[in-house]
């Protein structure tokens, strides 16, 4: 048995980022992930990279964190980021005085701001609503989870750390002080994994409390849902809020091929994964619309729902604080173990680096870390390979960053190679294989993550079959058994939306995937 120092649970932003860190000051880092690398929370939000401005008037921790990180964050991620600016535009719906008090607590807290008149918003965002004629500029950006997720992947295998997807922690053995051994089951590979780390990083999302427990403890944790609903096309330029005290639908934020509103608020108290409903999909189309009134004539595609782990001592819901906390659980008898909650996405390096400094300072490793300046990967140059058309250069380097030259390379072996699979998203079969050969590609929803095909307008009902293909002849998969899967999976957001063009859309794909290709929900239902 490898001897490992620190045994990292979760495989979201923050778990990867906290591997990775430690693997970068040489410490012997091994990650478990039940499922697949952001397949949790890190990868349901809206993908707004914050200024810190939301949080300017509620939470100035936050607020502070997410403005220092996004700066830094686009140095050494820059390849997910795109840089399309924000802005908090006033309606009716904002209260008297409020935008002068977001301007105070901008300015105390050096935050960069621009106030803009309605003929500069207009040339921004020409689709708002004909009654908003002021606004504030902000340094929002849009960021692409997935891709920032399995870049700190791929850095942290390249500095020494053992990573594993489908690798769900089973059982943990106490003896005096804390934690001797964890047994997990690796899905992949099908075996038990026995550890026997010096120290245990619990940064399991919704899911420390539960982790938390199986050692005994009871980790102060507040789950909230946040529901978001997805627009064909890109309807704004740049991220739209509404300047007003935090409420439901507050942002519309342009996602590649899409545009996200988001989110709502609610105590989720059941187990498992979320779901958004109708209700919250027609709450978030009327505020959307109250902002950008052309949503209302757009196709939606889906909605879906994330859960947000919030510090249980701040408050509820929207009143909770968004900072996280670093908890060592050395006063609750279990010596070697540290826990992570709270946090953004945006805020989820400055939370590795945290808990990294705490676990070096219990391991008495004294490296310090180098994450606010080590970039993720070289920044790719695709004008190399001109038989790509600069759509797809364009695109391959916005989704794999560092990966994107290898990719090229890949669908420029073949023919086939350059055809394209998902035209929604602009995929090629090249880029599908590329991934379908990795071991940490089991069905067609890793693919996705990966790839993006399947996440465009047709939810996968027009290139699942070429999913489904090259995963074949890959991975020697039940073809039929994976696309029920993903099509099953697809659907629960699309339920949510079925009406107007989407209904047709789907009427459409019942039709083509039952009788063109024999496929048919359980039970015998098309």
């Amino acid at each position: 048995m490898p001897r490992i120092e620190v045994l990292v649970i979760g495989g979201g932003a923050t778990g990867v980022g906290v591997a990775r860190d430690l693997a970068l000051r040489g410490v012997r880092t091994m990650l478990l992930e039940r499922s697949d690398f952001c397949s949790g929370s890190s990868g349901a939000n809206h993908g707004m990279l914050h200024s810190g401005a939301r949080y300017a008037l509620s939470d100035a921790q936050s607020a502070r964190d997410c403005a220092s990180e996004n700066e830094i964050l686009r140095k050494v991620a820059g390849f997910c980021i795109q840089d399309c600016g924000g802005v908090f535009v006033r309606t009716a719906l904002t209260p008297e005085g409020h935008k002068e008090s977001f301007l105070k607590a901008l300015k105390d807290l050096g935050i960069a701001n621009q106030p803009l008149s309605g003929s500069e918003l207009r040339v921004r965002e020409p689709r708002l609503a004909p009654e908003i004629d002021e606004g504030i500029a902000v340094r929002d950006a849009s960021i692409d989870p997935f891709a920032l997720v399995l870049a700190n992947v791929r850095s942290a295998r390249q500095a020494g750390a053992e990573i594993r997807n489908y690798a769900e922690v089973r059982s943990f053995k106490l003896g005096r002080g804390g934690v001797e051994e964890v047994l997990a089951r690796d899905a992949t590979k099908g075996e038990t994994i026995r550890i026997k780390p010096e120290l245990v990083v619990n940064a399991s999302g919704a899911s420390a409390g539960h982790i938390s427990s199986m050692v005994g403890l009871s980790l102060p944790l507040l789950v909230d849902k946040g529901s978001m609903l997805v627009f064909d096309g890109r309807l704004v330029n740049g991220l739209v809020n509404h300047l007003r005290p935090a409420a439901d639908g507050d942002v519309l934020v342009p996602s590649h091929s899409a545009t996200i509103a988001g989110t709502t608020s609610t105590q989720h108290m059941r187990p498992g994964k979320a779901t958004a409903t109708k209700e919250e999909s027609k709450r978030l189309l009327h505020e959307a619309a109250l902002l950008v009134p052309a949503v209302k004539e757009a196709r939606m595609v889906r909605a879906f729902a994330g859960l947000r782990h919030l510090r249980s001592d701040s408050g509820l819901g929207r009143g909770a604080s968004r900072s996280h906390q670093v908890i060592d659980h050395r006063d609750q008898g279990i010596d070697n173990m540290v826990s992570l909650t709270g946090g953004k996405l945006t805020t989820y390096r400055l939370m590795a680096e945290r808990c990294a400094d705490l676990v070096c300072q219990k391991l008495g490793v004294r490296s310090r870390g180098i994450t606010a300046r080590e970039p993720l990967g070289p920044s790719p140059d695709l004008r190399q390979f001109p038989r790509l058309s600069s759509w797809s250069r364009l695109r391959m380097s916005s989704r794999y960053g560092p990966l994107a030259t290898e990719v090229a390379k890949h669908c420029l072996r073949s023919e086939r190679g350059l055809e394209v699979a998902c035209s929604c998203e602009y995929v090629l079969r090249g880029e599908l294989d590329f991934f379908a050969k990795d071991e940490d590609v089991r069905g067609l929803d890793d693919l996705m993550r990966r790839t993006r095909a399947g996440m465009g307008y047709c939810q996968g009902g027009l290139c699942v079959m070429k999913l489904a293909s090259v995963l074949h002849e890959r991975k020697k998969c039940d073809a039929r058994e994976v696309i029920g899967t993903f099509l099953e999976e697809r659907a629960k957001g699309i339920e949510m939306v079925l009406e107007g063009p989407q209904l047709r859309q789907e009427v459409l794909k019942m039709y083509l995937l039952a009788g063109t290709y024999g496929l048919r929900k359980q039970g015998g239902e098309g």
